[in-house]
């Protein structure tokens, strides 16, 4: 039950601790299955990022974690939100990590979007450029995540108003 930091702190340790190396393989395929509309110059990078940062969330959380920066009300909607769309506990696992305990944004910084766009930091303010473009995608986790919406350019409007090519 969470009660306290310290419960908080218990709870994720050992539910990293039940993270087996088939739960792993499992998260690389469905990380895989989620980057599939992701163009393919940069689906293989996503692919290796994701896990990577899956793998790391497990690994520090096993061997226990520091102070944690949330504030129940956060914590608990994005408890809320993961379990809203079914992420596996891995997936969950890796959010809390990044986002209340690194306080870093869920893509990490250097992630290249389309558009030679990527996440950025800036005196401590984390930046996605793709933010506000998945406000009404229901399986992105752009809501619950710290990084702000990147503050849109005259060249990043622009882009926006020229029609995609298939």
């Amino acid at each position: 039950m969470l009660r306290d930091p310290a419960s908080l702190k218990t709870i994720l340790r050992e539910c990293a601790a039940s993270i087996s190396i088939f739960d792993i393989i499992r998260i690389r395929e469905f990380i895989e299955r989620e980057c599939a509309h992701v163009p393919r110059g940069y689906r293989e990078a996503y692919i290796k990022t994701y896990t990577g940062i899956a793998v790391e969330a497990v690994l520090a959380l096993k061997g226990g974690v520091g102070d944690i920066t949330a504030d129940r009300k956060s914590l608990l909607r994005t408890l809320k939100r993961l379990y809203d769309t079914s992420s596996p506990l891995i997936v969950v696992l890796t959010v809390i990590y990044r986002n209340f305990i690194l306080s870093e944004p869920l893509h990490p910084v250097g992630t290249p979007f389309p558009g030679s766009y990527s996440v950025t930091e800036e005196h401590g303010t984390y930046y996605c450029p793709v933010k506000d473009k998945q406000k009404d995608n229901p399986s992105a986790l752009c809501d619950i995540c710290i990084a702000e919406q990147t503050p849109m350019t005259q060249e990043m409007t622009s882009d926006r108003e020229k029609p995609v090519k298939p």
